[in-house]
């Protein structure tokens, strides 16, 4: 069964690997340079937004997404496994936003 997995699996040159890299990285500068952007037109205060844990949630759910999507187009991720990674943060997302309505009633 391995040497069939081994013998399907597309191998990657590792400029390609740096290529998926590099547009990950340059999606999350420019996902970045959206959100300082809205916050200067807010005119919110900084710290505040800093110091918020829905701000670490943020960061953190953009990072495991673009480390998924890379880690997937590389072949590094199976299909399903991709699909389980991002299904739980869809849940995650989906979950934090039910918390807060049930909050507001």
């Amino acid at each position: 069964m391995d040497a069939e997995l081994a013998k399907d699996a597309v191998t990657l040159s590792a400029e390609y690997i740096a290529g998926l890299a590099v547009l990950a990285t340059v999606g999350l500068v420019v996902m970045w340079g959206l959100f300082w952007r809205a916050v200067a037109n807010s005119r919110e205060n900084i710290m505040d937004i800093l110091r918020s844990p829905s701000f670490f949630k943020t960061v953190t759910v953009m990072g495991v997404i673009a480390a998924t999507v890379v880690l997937s187009l590389a072949g590094r991720l199976e299909g399903n496994i991709t699909g389980a990674i991002l299904s739980g943060i869809a849940g995650y997302v989906l979950g934090q936003l039910s918390n807060k309505s049930d909050a507001d009633k």
